[in-house]
């Protein structure tokens, strides 16, 4: 299985969301503000994307349902 076929994991998946949705945004800011967006525009645009991650990750766990606890294992024969 090549790397592309490979699934990511989760903190795979969320470092490329955070380079994608909050580095770059800070890092263009200067860009943007060229564009008629200032660094505060910018800030909050970031803000309101971890906010809404935090939402979506938030309410998957809630569709999880909660976590049954295994019982520890003995070591033994």
């Amino acid at each position: 299985m090549s790397e592309q076929e490979k699934p990511k994991s989760f903190m795979q998946e969320l470092d490329q969301w955070t380079e994608a949705n909050v580095i770059e945004p800070l890092i263009d800011s200067e860009q943007e503000f060229n564009a008629g967006e200032t660094l505060e525009d910018t800030i909050t645009r970031v803000k309101k994307a971890i906010r809404a991650k935090m939402l979506e990750s938030y309410r998957n766990g809630q569709q999880a349902g909660p976590r049954v606890a295994k019982a520890p294992q003995r070591g033994g024969r």
